[in-house]
């Protein structure tokens, strides 16, 4: 018998770390094929790209000690090398896991996982969902009123645009935020210390708006659009990119977040956490996220 931990985000990471030095057994799920839910990286074509987490805040080092030798990115906080999700993929390995599987159903009586294929995950005392509120939601909102409190959490959405081997130099500084516009920040990853790659490689993040504005478009044509504003910005063609493409962050930023820093059913026996609890934002979501798993852990250890 030993604990599933649905989510391999920084909360779920979390939360099995807190467990396993406490001796308990951990099984990670995940829907995804690679650790670290928002903390994601892309390789393609030899080029690489961190669509997801940009870097780490300055506080979130002093919250998750495994940060703390990484190199410092300018002022603007902290990355993971040779790609952000290094960091995770190091810490999930060490643990069994199931990647690719996402999880639809917890049976409240046998806490037995059912995957989408129907193919059922059983064996598990304890269950944990550290997974963005509304997927947490529609796992959990049956089994407990601990858990009604999910429903108030509220994300922000993201449109990202990755654009590698474009031709030509730009006056655009590697790390360049704006407010008005298409592309709130745009970022050269081969830029990033131990971050390296035969050619430029661009990440542009969208504006909330206009990632709300544009949320249910298809990838390919919401692509084209953030390539018009991409030249716009940087004076570059991306027609002539090696690689292009625009992936969407559903649940992005958290918008409006649960006081608690985790639930946990009456019985002790389901916990919840993420980027989406704890009334302390400082540090970021990421911050959040990592202190919510290991105050769940904590709590959940035997």
């Amino acid at each position: 018998m030993g604990i599933a931990v649905i989510g391999t985000g920084l909360a779920g990471l979390a939360c099995a770390q807190a467990l396993a030095e406490a001796g308990e057994a951990v099984t990670l799920f995940d829907k995804s094929r690679g650790y670290g839910g928002r903390v994601a990286s892309r390789r393609r074509e030899g080029l690489a790209f961190d669509h997801g987490l940009p870097a780490f805040d300055p506080v979130s080092a002093e919250t998750v000690p495994a940060l703390a030798d990484l190199p410092e990115w300018e002022a603007h906080g902290r990355v993971a090398a040779p790609r952000m999700n290094a960091f995770p993929r190091t810490m999930g390995e060490a643990f069994e896991s199931r990647m690719g599987t996402r999880i639809v159903s917890v049976d409240a009586e046998t806490l037995a996982l059912t995957d989408e294929a129907g193919e059922a995950h059983g064996g598990f005392e304890r269950i944990v969902a550290a997974i963005p509120a509304p997927q947490a939601w529609g796992l959990l909102a049956s089994h407990d009123d601990a858990f009604a409190p999910i429903a108030e959490a509220t994300y922000a959405p993201c449109w990202t645009l990755m654009v590698g081997g474009v031709a030509g130099e730009t006056a655009v500084p590697h790390r360049f935020a704006q407010e008005t516009g298409v592309i709130a920040l745009l970022l050269r990853d081969d830029a990033k210390p131990g971050h390296t790659a035969p050619a430029p490689c661009y990440v542009a993040h969208a504006t909330r708006e206009w990632s709300r504005e544009n949320l249910e478009r298809d990838a390919a044509d919401v692509a084209e659009d953030l390539c018009i504003a991409f030249a716009a910005m940087t004076g570059l063609d991306p027609d002539g990119a090696t690689y292009r493409a625009a992936h969407r962050w559903r649940y992005c930023a958290v918008e409006r977040a649960v006081e608690a820093p985790f639930l946990l059913s009456a019985d002790g026996r389901i916990g919840a956490c993420g980027d989406w609890a704890g009334a302390d934002r400082s540090g970021g979501d990421a911050r959040a996220a990592w202190r919510s798993g290991a105050a769940l852990g904590r709590a959940m250890a035997r």
